[in-house]
Order: structure tokens, then C-alpha cells, then sequence
């Protein structure tokens, strides 16, 4: 419970103070007394109704009923100082004083926190953005294949727009998948390749058209419509506004930082048991005798797509003759994973709480496959940490469990 819902679940019980001197007051401040008490306990069967009869995400009502209540019993305390119950009137004042400086506390941390995460945000989009461009061949893998051999009709490329344009950015690879630039706290976001390809959908003035629809992570899929102008130009439009691109190379820094990790790969095992499948994998990166990882350890139903699942970071294993030990704490539980590579082959055996240890060779065949994990900078082990403190937190991964 935390210091906020216990603040509340003491204002819901301060309506029990009033029953005394409701009963000896008379006039209008019985009334008052009366009033506040009936509302409380209006907001308190509420309250048992909401917490375990009722499914809600979002609490507004307990803000509006703290609001209202507390204002109730500030009034209702004046009233009792007004009528000699100084006492009762001090004590109701004073839990009240508590109540609203202990709230208040927690909104100044909720704001705090909500800071943190609104700038951890920001930092996780830019680093997002930066490993896409880090290098040519991350570029190429990334938004790739280029090769215009089967599909010369298509904008294939690198396009970019003017320095202020709401949509500074367009890639399209050779398949039709693009991927649309839009700005976002300092840095630049993507929406696509998530939709439909591009398709031909007539020309213009200028000569060929397109269009698609891109989906982005949350909300409708962006219609988007894209006209040649030129021979080194096109024009874009979506959500109401159009913006005139050029083909630009891509922002890949002239010289790229040394390699001292090499990523490994994505490796799995699945084990079946009736309706679930027991998912098994890790991410792998290597630097020397030195091994990094993360890994997904969780019971799914089998054949259908697992969304929500939470990626743990492993970090760095410790090392002994035959593999490395990992090591981390679930619902505080200890987990335990050792991980063995012999040329190609990767052995895993799990241990968790309550079951016994569980070996099993894993295949380079994934379950899940998660940009934001496999664009783990290779520079050093620092930057491989930091990259995860930053963009794994409040982040989930998804895939389709194979069928049993």
C-alpha cells in the first residue's frame, strides 16, 4: 500500500469523528455534520465497490472524491471550533494538516518521477535513433535491402526534408516498406514499416504516385501518399500536410566507434506442455572470455502471439571452465541460468525456484525479435549497460509462440 492510498483510506474514515458531535449539535452545523458523515460513507461503500467488484486502470475518482470529502471535513471542522468542540474540531484539523501534507508529498514525487521517465523517455528515443544510423551496415540492416533490381519503380532511398518539416525524414527500401520520420523531444521517431507496402496509386503532375499505410506502436495506421517531383525529389503527404523530400545520404557518422563486444545472436528452445510452451532465450554478446546477456524465461500458451512479455537483463555472466552463470531475482526469488558455447551450439540450463534444473540445446530460431535489444551498442561493456538501464525500462517485447 502506498503512502497516498493509505492517506486516502484515512480521509474515507474520518466521518467517524463527527458521529458524537453530530448527535449534541443542533442547527445548521448538525446539518454540516450530517452532511459530511452521509457522504462519507457514500464514498467509503464506493470505494469497497470499486476495489473488489470493479476493474478500473485509471483512478480519477479517488482525486475528485479526495477533493470533495476533504473539503467536507475542513468545513465541518470550522464548525466544531465554532461550537465549543475544540478539541474534537483540533483533532480533526490536525488529521486533516497530515492527510493533505502527506499527500501533497506525494504529488511533488509523483512529479518528480514523472520527470524522470519523461526524460529517460526522450534519452531512449535518441539512442534508438543514433544506432539505426551507427554505421553503414546497421543502416543497411536495419531499413535494408536497397537493391532496386526487382522493383526499380519504387522511391527507393535515403529522402529527406527541410530542416523545420513536421516529417524530416523517409526511407524505402527495396520491398516497399517505409519507414516516416517525425520529430519528438529533440530527437527524430519513426512510424512503419508496420501496415501496408508502398503501391503504385497512379501519377501526378511530376510523374509517379504511391501510397501505404504505416502503423505506428499505438493508434490508426497513417495514410500516406508520396509523389514524385523530380528526379531527386518527392512529395509527401499525410495527416493533413504535405512535405517536399530530396534524396540525402543518411545522417552515418564519417567514423564509427571501435568494436570491442560482437553480438552473438538470438538463440531458443521451446518446450511443450499441453496448451503452454515453455520459452526459453537469450541474447547473447561476447567480448574475449567475457559473456553478456539477455534473456526471456517465461510459460505462454502455445500458438498464439505473446504480447507484454518483460526481457530480463542478465548483464555480465561469471565465468567458470565449462560456461557463465547468470543470476537475478524475480518477485524476490532467486533465478539462476548458466549458459554453455561450444563453436555454434549454445546449452542453456535453467533453474528456478521449486523445480529442479532444466537443460536444453537451444536453436538459432527465435521466438522474439526486439529492435531495442538487438541494437545493443558493441562499442564497450559500459555503453552495452548503459543502453540497457536506459531503453529497457517500462518496455516489453513481443512474438508469436510457435504452435505444439
Amino acid at each position: 500500500m502506498t503512502l497516498a492510498l493509505g492517506l486516502y483510506y484515512a480521509l474515507l474514515a474520518l466521518w467517524l469523528v463527527l458521529l458524537v458531535p453530530a448527535v449534541r449539535i443542533s442547527g445548521g452545523a448538525r446539518i454540516t455534520l450530517w452532511l459530511t458523515i452521509g457522504l462519507g460513507i457514500l464514498a467509503v461503500a464506493h470505494e469497497v465497490r470499486m476495489t473488489f467488484f470493479t476493474r478500473e486502470a485509471i483512478r480519477i475518482d479517488i482525486f475528485l472524491i479526495t477533493v470533495i470529502l476533504g473539503g467536507l471535513h475542513v468545513v465541518a471542522a470550522g464548525q466544531l471550533f465554532l461550537r465549543g468542540w475544540r478539541k474534537t474540531g483540533g483533532a480533526l484539523g490536525a488529521a486533516l494538516s497530515v492527510i493533505a501534507l502527506g499527500m501533497g508529498y506525494e504529488i511533488v514525487q509523483a512529479g518528480r518521477e514523472g520527470a524522470r521517465l519523461t526524460a529517460n523517455f526522450n534519452a531512449r528515443n535518441a539512442l534508438l535513433f543514433e544506432a539505426k544510423f551507427r554505421d553503414r551496415e546497421t543502416f543497411e540492416r536495419v531499413f535494408g535491402p536497397f537493391a532496386a533490381d526487382d522493383k526499380p519503380d519504387l522511391p527507393i532511398g535515403h529522402w529527406q526534408g527541410e530542416d523545420k518539416a513536421a516529417y524530416p525524414r523517409l526511407i524505402v527500401n527495396a520491398r516497399g516498406r517505409a519507414w516516416l520520420f517525425y520529430r519528438c523531444s529533440g530527437t527524430e521517431c519513426a512510424v512503419g514499416p508496420g501496415g501496408t507496402p508502398l503501391t503504385l496509386a497512379g501519377g501526378g503532375p511530376g510523374g509517379l504516385a504511391w501510397q501505404a499505410e504505416l502503423k505506428p506502436n499505438i493508434g490508426e495506421p497513417w495514410r500516406v501518399r508520396i509523389t514524385r517531383s523530380g528526379p531527386q525529389g518527392l512529395r509527401l503527404e499525410t495527416r493533413g500536410k504535405s512535405v517536399d523530400m530530396v534524396r540525402a545520404p543518411p545522417p552515418i557518422p564519417a567514423a564509427s566507434k571501435p568494436r570491442r563486444l560482437s553480438y552473438l545472436g538470438r538463440f531458443a528452445a521451446v518446450a511443450c506442455s499441453r496448451a503452454h510452451a515453455d520459452v526459453r532465450q537469450v541474447w547473447l554478446w561476447r567480448e574475449d572470455e567475457r559473456l553478456f546477456a539477455v534473456g526471456v524465461f517465461q510459460t505462454l500458451l502455445h500458438g498464439r502471439e505473446a504480447r507484454f512479455v518483460t526481457p530480463v537483463v542478465l548483464g555480465e555472466g561469471r565465468r567458470d571452465a565449462a560456461g557463465w552463470r547468470f543470476e537475478w531475482s524475480r518477485e524476490g526469488r532467486p533465478h539462476a541460468v548458466f549458459v554453455e558455447i561450444e563453436g555454434v551450439r549454445v546449452t542453456l540450463t535453467l533453474t528456478r525456484p521449486g523445480r529442479g534444473p532444466v537443460r536444453a540445446a537451444l536453436s538459432a530460431k527465435p521466438v522474439f525479435s526486439d529492435p531495442a535489444i538487438e541494437l545493443a551498442p558493441l562499442s564497450s561493456p559500459e555503453d552495452w549497460t548503459h543502453w540497457f538501464k536506459v531503453v529497457l525500462m517500462v518496455h516489453f517485447t513481443s512474438g508469436h509462440v510457435p504452435p505444439c
